[in-house]
């Protein structure tokens, strides 16, 4: 567990990690020669041939509304693949999230950067049903990575993302945004859709176009991604991808990865990422 905290104008975002672990750099579609001259990646964000990760969840306090982000996502395969102890560790998570101030309750709105897996936006309950993780949250996410979702066909008889997905739809708590919108005040979705259909990324600050901190979503599964260039096997369109991390990271902003490890997020600054702790 950890818990790190970053201060902005007008907003107050916090991670609230589960685990972190060493994973395949393939994962992100890297080799460990992609990586290796850069300098200063140890010990923060790889651990020796392996990307370092995170299972975390970010939240924002701003204007008295609480929102969460993208929570644990992508890690289906730990957290969810066995239904033996599935359900324990969301309670683990929900648990966690209660010792460290944002009992899943307080949570207004949840924003995804886009769909992959189920993650922690759905509760699986004992009768197999799904519910919303956080109960009082509508649930947001581009139209465009909504429209792909509601396009694809069920596949298997253990479909989690399928099912958890259709089952929050039905309960009426999903809505969209698009490219352009404030999803609240003080946070600007750009869709740039480069990761997979609809993927987003988010702006944080009173002046929507010229932000103090930018959430990536999964353009940078790590910050090593920042000095490796463009990513083919991770983006269907790299060229889009890696010009929108650029165009993030040149201005020195607070930049948030949730895949990556505590404290996740920092800087880039003279060719080097800086991790920055309570900016």
């Amino acid at each position: 567990m950890s818990v790190d905290t970053v201060v902005l104008q007008d907003a107050t975002l916090t991670r609230v990690g589960y685990i972190d672990v060493a994973i395949d750099p393939a994962a992100a579609g890297l080799l460990a020669e992609d990586f290796a001259d850069i300098d200063w990646r140890e010990p923060l964000w790889t651990e020796g041939d392996q990307l370092r990760a995170g299972a975390a969840v970010w939240f924002a306090d701003i204007d008295g509304q609480r929102l969460a982000f993208d929570p644990v996502q992508a890690a289906d395969p730990v957290l969810r693949s066995d239904p033996d102890t599935e359900r324990s560790q969301q309670t683990a998570i929900a648990e966690l999230l209660v010792v460290s101030g944002f009992d899943r309750a307080s949570v207004d709105v949840l924003v995804m950067t886009h769909i992959e897996g189920v993650g922690m936006c759905a509760w699986h309950n004992d009768d197999g049903s799904w519910s919303p993780f956080f109960p009082n949250a509508n649930v947001i996410v581009s139209a465009p990575a909504l429209e792909s979702f509601l396009a694809r066909e069920r596949v298997g008889d253990l479909d989690i993302e399928y099912d958890a997905w259709h089952a929050l739809i039905d309960q009426g708590v999903v809505s969209t945004y698009v490219d352009g919108d404030s999803v609240v005040d003080g946070v600007r979705a750009q869709v740039t859709g480069a990761h997979c259909p609809g993927h987003s990324i988010l702006h944080f600050g009173p002046d929507a176009y010229s932000p103090e901190a930018t959430m990536l979503g999964h353009l940078a599964i790590s910050p090593v991604h920042l000095a490796t260039g463009e990513c083919p096997l991770q983006h269907p369109d790299p060229a889009t991808a890696w010009s929108a991390l650029s165009a993030a990271a040149e201005d020195g902003r607070i930049l948030i990865g949730p895949l990556w490890p505590a404290p996740g997020g920092g800087r880039w600054m003279n060719n080097e990422f800086i991790a920055t702790p309570g900016a």
